[in-house]
């Protein structure tokens, strides 16, 4: 999943939430102070926000950032282990195997 994809999964949960709690699109962007175009932006999966963002969309959207994170995939495991793998070898100090 790359980024793009991850910030429409966040922007379609984080809408779907509004919705439930029945704010609008400004009203949302008032309580969490910020802009209402990027509300929108959000939403649509366009825009890349601070954590910090999140935890007041979550407080106003009265959900758990967990559910706002919902459906995100595990990473590759296959890659994760080359990667940690590799860094290992390379921090191993010289002489020892890793």
């Amino acid at each position: 999943m790359n980024d793009r994809d991850i910030l429409r999964l966040i922007g379609r949960n984080i809408r779907e939430a509004r919705q439930k709690t029945g704010l609008t699109q400004e009203c949302l962007a008032e309580l969490t102070g910020v802009h209402v175009q990027t509300i929108g932006a959000i939403e649509r999966g366009g825009f890349p926000f601070a954590v910090t963002t999140l935890a007041r969309l979550s407080q106003f959207l009265e959900t758990s950032p967990n559910r706002l994170l919902d459906g995100l995939k595990r990473p590759d495991p296959r890659r994760t282990e080359r990667i940690t793998k590799a860094l290992a070898r390379k921090r191993a100090p010289a002489g020892s195997k890793a």
